[in-house]
């Protein structure tokens, strides 16, 4: 149960919360992402620093396939000098939705034609063995560190998912807004804020932020669930390949040469023929049938692995149909977890009416 405290605004109570990671930690270590929540987290961090001349460590895990405008202002975030960069420029395999040929992009690949070149300010060697894809980075980086709280921008209003991530298991103190995962002190200072908050505090404040944002905003995209700033080939958000051309031409053309099926899905991710589980293609009698037939055409290993994952669910129709909407992207890592839950209850409702009528 969600209870309102009175007596502050959300922008008092996540200084507040900073005020408390700053009295109790030796090192403040800050997320960013170069979206709109990372980019208030770490104004707020910043302010708090500067107000006791501190420095705070920004962690950022370049994926190479970013927007011009993010790396802008990333660069303008490390070169503060209350700010200890914590910039990766490091080889990692990222899953790549946008082709059925080429499952990875090889970021930072040594032998690779980079988008663009790596920044004097990055680190961009590891000197120890480490995860090489996205997900599991994290976890490693944050390790062995309890003397830092690691802050993230994710707030709750944003889905149930989120919601739950950030207050269903107290950590640090038995802090709401806290988690502990492994050894690493997590904290979520802004996940009670709305969206209307977010954009307040960057007017009030003056905040820089992703110009990429005024960009979708003079397209008419709305701000609560359209607006995502994140790696271009991300399974989550390959169409905003489709405003690509527009946004950032050389940033588009950069990408065509680079990884393949780009030009394909800003064509069509858009329409109802990519990445769709919405209808079944007319030559198709099931889910089922159509979900083994995509499965077909993936490698041996990724169909292992799908297989396996899809044995342990429901047979039901409406499982196929999700599934399908997982092997569409590629979605082999289970980033997008496959709930029927919504769907049912639609059907269980529209099922009722039509009996009523």
């Amino acid at each position: 149960m969600k209870r309102y405290n009175p007596m502050v605004n959300v922008l008092e109570a996540a200084r507040k919360r900073v005020s408390i990671l700053f009295d109790n930690f030796k090192n403040i270590s800050v997320s960013v992402s170069s979206g709109k929540d990372s980019t208030v987290i770490y104004s707020l961090c910043l302010q708090e620093a500067i107000k006791r001349d501190r420095q705070i460590q920004v962690f950022f895990l370049d994926q190479e396939a970013e927007y011009e405008n993010s790396i802008n202002l990333i660069k303008k975030i490390m070169f503060h000098k209350n700010v200890i960069p914590q910039w990766f420029q490091v080889p990692l395999y990222l899953t790549n939705s946008t082709s059925s040929t080429d499952f990875f992009l090889y970021a930072w690949g040594p032998d690779e034609k980079w988008i663009r070149d790596k920044n004097p300010i990055a680190i961009k060697e590891i000197p120890v063995k480490y995860p090489n894809r996205f997900y599991t980075f994290f976890p490693w980086y944050e390790s062995g560190k309890s003397d830092t709280a690691f802050i993230v921008g994710l707030r709750g209003e944003e889905s149930m998912t989120r919601y739950r991530a950030t207050t269903k298991n107290p950590g640090w103190n038995g802090y709401k807004w806290s988690t502990i995962t492994g050894d690493a002190n997590k904290f979520y200072p802004i996940y009670d804020w709305t969206v209307y908050d977010v954009w307040k505090f960057i007017y009030d404040y003056n905040i820089e932020y992703n110009k990429i944002y005024d960009l979708m905003f003079i397209d008419n995209k709305s701000i609560y669930s359209k607006m995502r700033v994140s790696n271009l080939i991300h399974e989550k958000s390959y169409k905003c390949l489709v405003d690509l051309p527009r946004y950032e031409p050389e940033t588009y053309s950069k990408l065509c040469k680079r990884i393949s099926g780009i030009s394909t899905a800003a064509r069509y991710a858009s329409e109802r023929l990519m990445f769709n589980n919405k209808k079944l293609p007319d030559h198709y009698k099931t889910w089922k049938q159509f979900r083994d037939f995509i499965l077909e055409q993936k490698s041996d290993k990724h169909r292992a692995i799908y297989e396996k994952r899809f044995n342990n669910q429901v047979c039901e129709e409406i499982t196929y149909k999700a599934q399908v909407g997982q092997l569409l992207i590629d979605d082999y890592e289970n980033s997008k977890p496959i709930d029927t839950t919504r769907e049912k209850k639609v059907n269980e409702i529209r099922d009722k009416w039509r009996t009523i009528i």
